[in-house]
């Protein structure tokens, strides 16, 4: 029995590992194909922007650009199938949407994303240096490996520590973190509905680490930023597109397990479940 218990934890350190290097493989291609292909036809546009704004100006209008095309873009087409109350896919199969829930979230969820963007944009304009936001000067395919795995690590790291505080510490849990778990059951829509302190320190802070270690490239950042807010929308919406094996729908559904991203953290310290139903099983 103690053997079959060591194989299974084995089994899923190895699954948590190549989840992130899955994420970090994909990450690098969408930061490559950013790079090479979108860049240049931005190239002018981008110059003149820096030229006509102020560099705060400048980050607020891309982050905000991207942000609303990711989450609310793909947030509501993610949605979509809750909103419709479609089954097949579903991870928790016995709850469905309750709008009227989802129309009372909005004005937190928009005021959150508002915040964010605004931290994110004085963070980022604070904390970079001028080399960052030099747009015929872009990182290399070496620097792209180094910058994409700190911040998937720093990321890791980070939202854990603070996630798994904000539930053993009961006081932070009552009074900050329970508004994100008024969703028992995830949406898209819902991913950032949560404690502004919340949003702050455990959803942004987390996310912003990577590239002021790195000091990276503006625009490689606010590719990353996009880009972890399209997983992010994927592990909330509830049906098996999710790219983590239903890790954080469990959390959602079960409180005490997966406080991390990718279940690396978790998995050393013993927290980490999948849901009992796989998704091949749900398409069955």
């Amino acid at each position: 029995m103690a053997e079959q218990h060591q194989l299974g934890e084995k089994c899923f350190r190895w699954q948590t590992v190549g989840h992130a290097a899955a994420s970090l493989i994909c990450l690098l291609v969408v930061q490559k194909a950013f790079l090479d292909l979108l860049l240049p036809i931005w190239l002018n546009t981008l110059e003149r922007m820096s030229a006509d704004r102020s560099r705060l100006a400048l980050v607020s209008h891309l982050l905000g650009i991207g942000g609303a095309v990711v989450y609310w873009g793909f947030g509501s087409l993610f949605t979509l199938p809750a909103l419709l109350h479609v089954k097949r896919w579903k991870i928790q199969v016995k709850r469905t949407l309750d709008t009227c829930m989802l129309l009372r979230c909005l004005p937190l969820i928009i005021f959150n994303f508002l915040i964010s963007g605004a931290f994110a944009s004085l963070v980022l304009v604070a904390g970079l240096p001028d080399t960052s936001f030099h747009w015929r000067a872009v990182p290399d395919m070496a620097t792209l490996v180094r910058d994409a795995a700190v911040f998937l690590a720093a990321n890791e790291v980070t939202f854990f520590y603070i996630h798994r505080f904000l539930h053993l510490n009961k006081q932070m849990y009552q009074a900050v973190h329970k508004v994100h778990h008024t969703w028992t059951a995830p949406i898209s829509l819902a991913a950032i509905y949560c404690h502004p302190l919340e949003h702050i320190l455990g959803n942004s802070i987390p996310l912003l680490m990577g590239p002021l270690l790195c000091r990276s490239h503006i625009f490689t950042t606010v590719v990353w930023l996009c880009s972890y807010m399209l997983h992010s929308l994927g592990t909330h919406s509830g049906f098996w597109f999710c790219d983590d094996e239903g890790m954080h729908d469990e959390h959602h559904a079960k409180f005490n397990v997966n406080f991390g991203v990718h279940g690396i953290m978790d998995s050393i310290y013993g927290t980490y479940r999948l849901p009992e139903t796989s998704h091949v099983e749900a398409t069955r």
